[in-house]
């Protein structure tokens, strides 16, 4: 299958596509009359000796607090991927079978039959032919790399808003480097703007504050309806260079609201699915939001 773009695409945008690595990573799905490797288990590994071999089901997830029944998912990534699909659904499960007894056997621990199996095959898929694209080696930069994705984010792993969170952190980081490399040496010590300054300083003396989130209320009402100014401050991430925040805009009720429930990680997928709230940097406020910060410094 070929995709062909009208018109066509410039020769920058095309240069930019071959220079894309494209991934493989499997997955096996396997229901067991029940759970006997823990219920307290959510991940565990497997190693191989044979190091062409080392992408061969080395991640093992349980689904059981979360689908249900007794399901195990093993992974299988790079050149373990491309051997799992030219083996049989049957073989395969075998072989996770096979690599799960020598964990659990010398343990005490049987390991029964499976009652179903799921294998997919992302490299014969014929709209996909892969499971991930990525930056491959000597495709792009200047020596540094930065690095993003759930698994760097240690407030919010394994998670969408984590994958989200560290991509804004990275970009974030890459525009300070930019900034740095263009600015002139009388000015290395004035990298942040007056405009964020003075708003930091007002974030100093909020008027709602739990975990990561500062609120500022409009003064000049107490309507729960009324319209608030929110920051969202990252500093448990180690950054590069200085903190990271995002900023938003919600109703008063919406802050209490959001203040009662438990954790950053809970709040975050409260802001984004049921308020709908849309986080984004400093220069990205609207004009509403500005024109609220400046009757917030007027008041202050």
């Amino acid at each position: 299958m070929v995709i062909e773009f009208v018109p066509e695409l410039p020769q920058r945008k095309k240069d930019a596509i071959q220079s894309l690595g494209f991934g493989l990573l499997n997955k096996v799905a396997i229901l067991f009359p029940y759970n006997f490797w823990g219920g307290d288990l959510d991940t565990f590994g497997h190693l191989t000796e044979d190091p062409s071999m080392r992408g061969e089901f080395f991640l093992f997830y349980s689904y059981s607090s979360v689908s249900g029944g007794p399901l195990l998912v093993a992974l299988v990534a790079g050149d373990a991927a491309i051997k799992f699909e030219q083996m049989s659904p049957l073989e395969s499960v075998n072989r996770v079978l096979e690599i799960l007894r020598g964990i659990f056997h010398p343990k005490g621990i049987a390991v029964p039959d499976p009652i179903q199996a799921v294998c997919t095959r992302w490299g014969k898929d014929d709209f996909a032919y892969g499971s991930y694209s990525y930056v491959a080696v000597e495709s792009i930069g200047d020596g540094r790399v930065f690095f993003a994705g759930e698994a760097t984010n240690k407030q919010y792993p394994a998670t969408m808003h984590g994958a989200l969170l560290s991509g804004m952190r990275e970009a974030a980081n890459i525009l300070r480097v930019a900034k740095k490399r263009t600015i002139n040496p009388s000015q290395k010590f004035n990298n942040s703007s007056k405009e964020d300054e003075d708003l930091d300083n007002l974030f100093d003396t909020p008027d709602l504050t739990f975990g990561s989130f500062s609120v500022l209320f409009d003064p000049r009402s107490s309507d729960p309806e009324s319209t608030s100014l929110f920051r969202v401050k990252l500093g448990g991430e180690k950054l590069d260079m200085g903190s990271f925040s995002l900023y938003g805009l919600m109703s008063k009720k919406h802050a209490f609201k959001l203040r009662d429930v438990d954790g950053d990680g809970n709040r975050m997928t409260m802001l984004n699915f049921e308020f709908g709230v849309r986080l984004v940097g400093r220069k990205g406020l609207s004009g509403v939001a500005e024109s609220l910060i400046t009757c917030i410094r007027l008041a202050k």
